[in-house]
């Protein structure tokens, strides 16, 4: 089952990729910081930017305040609120967002199944301001026995509330590193589907996430 499982997410990593065309290069790093006030409850704080090699520079970043609340084994949910940056030829365009999210976490045999369920409502000065949803379906299998290195294949979809369409799509391999119950370190691979103007553009993405829980 695990193997037949990887296998077929692989496949469909690598058939993505097959299709898409005239690609770019992006560079991304995703720092969190996160403290218990008891037991199931937590706050956080991230920072994440995506850097173009090709340019020299930020395309975008971000800021993140979250409250989350830990309500049994297998759900979790919370809050969000996101200040974002995105580097225009004009300049750079700034999205307030607030989130709610709602994520739901399984066993099944040696592989921990994540099912993240996000409502968003983006906020622009310049664009109108609109609701989307965001799903994210993580499959992970711990490579040794003492679980502190795992390999994990995510995917990604974004559908927009005015015009009911994905528009954004993303594919994830990559390896998590939990040294201890309060450091992690993600390395991963991600192949981006982005909308625009009714064309599909595609990202080539090299990024690594570090998570420290206090």
């Amino acid at each position: 089952m695990t193997k037949r499982l990887t296998i077929l997410l692989f496949t469909l990593l690598f058939n993505f990729s097959v299709l898409s065309q005239e690609r770019t290069f992006q560079l991304w790093n995703l720092n969190n910081l996160e403290v218990n006030l008891s037991e199931k409850t937590k706050i956080g704080v991230t920072e994440k930017i995506h850097f173009n090699p090709q340019s020299g520079s930020i395309d975008l970043k971000l800021g993140d305040i979250s409250f989350k609340r830990i309500l049994n084994s297998w759900f979790e949910a919370g809050a969000v609120g996101r200040i974002l940056l995105i580097r225009k030829e004009d300049g750079w365009l700034q999205e307030n967002r607030l989130m709610i999210f709602g994520n739901f976490s399984k066993d099944a045999g040696k592989i921990e199944l994540e099912f993240s369920n996000r409502f968003e409502y983006r906020m622009y000065k310049t664009l109108a301001d609109h609701f989307r949803y965001r799903q994210m379906l993580t499959a992970e299998l711990p490579l040794f026995a003492g679980q502190w290195v795992s390999a994990y294949i995510s995917e990604e979809g974004f559908v927009r509330f005015d015009n009911e369409n994905v528009h954004l799509a993303r594919l994830y391999a990559g390896t998590k590193l939990k040294c201890s119950n309060t450091f992690e370190m993600k390395l991963y691979y991600v192949l981006e589907k982005n909308k625009q103007a009714d064309i599909w553009r595609t990202s080539d993405v090299i990024g690594m996430n570090l998570s420290i829980d206090l």
